[in-house]
């Protein structure tokens, strides 16, 4: 299974091969994802020896997290599967990063997603103790407090919250995600392309439906 993310600024991947061995990946420096997320992607299959034909399963983080990343990770797995017509597995990005935080219990994850809203995900290990969504900042105060983990600083200081810094790599914990997910899946049921989970209005969205006010 090839398994990529890239809802937090670089890319991630990881290779799950059929011995439970796993590889992984990331991109290097200021690339954009269209530039270095198919080079990072080869690179790994070269490293296990193996060719897009090897692969069975494709998996992606498909948010919420950055538009342009999701945008195009998922474009890029659609056109790799477009020959290929593998089953694909849906993961949140966001329990990618509750993963990576290595804590007991569960605990939010907290994303700036700008315009004044954050990405609230709540989960113990990799089950999701609620739906993913996206409120104001101003709502998040209504949210019982707690432990929470982001990739980024939040834009203002939590009051009343502990935040829980990321402990593993994203790579890895794309690995343990995919392998909690699998456990609970059946391969021809998944489709053969996934859309990305914005959870969240584009610019053009938020002008109409102010216009329309």
């Amino acid at each position: 299974m090839l398994a990529l993310d890239a809802a937090v600024g670089k890319s991630f991947a990881c290779l799950l091969l059929s011995d439970r061995e796993a590889l992984y990946a990331k991109s290097e420096g200021s690339r954009a994802h269209s530039q270095s997320l198919m080079p990072m992607l080869e690179g790994l299959l070269k490293k296990a020896d193996i060719t897009w034909k090897d692969l069975n399963i494709l998996a992606l983080g498909v948010g919420p997290g950055s538009f342009t990343g999701l945008r195009i990770a998922a474009a890029a797995l659609a056109g790799i599967n477009a020959s290929l017509q593998l089953p694909v597995l849906s993961i949140s990005s966001l329990a990618i990063t509750a993963v990576q935080a290595n804590g007991e219990g569960p605990l939010y994850v907290l994303e700036d997603a700008r315009a004044g809203e954050v990405f609230v995900g709540y989960y113990h290990g990799t089950v999701a103790m609620q739906d993913d969504l996206c409120i104001s900042w101003d709502a998040l105060n209504e949210v019982k407090q707690g432990n929470y983990t982001s990739v980024a600083m939040p834009p203002e200081p939590l009051s009343g919250w502990k935040r829980l810094e990321p402990a593993i790599d994203r790579a890895e914990a794309i690995a343990t995600v995919v392998r909690a997910a699998m456990e609970q899946q059946v391969l021809s049921n998944l489709p053969k392309y996934v859309q990305p989970a914005y959870l969240q209005m584009s610019q053009a969205e938020r002008s109409l439906q102010a216009r329309e006010k």
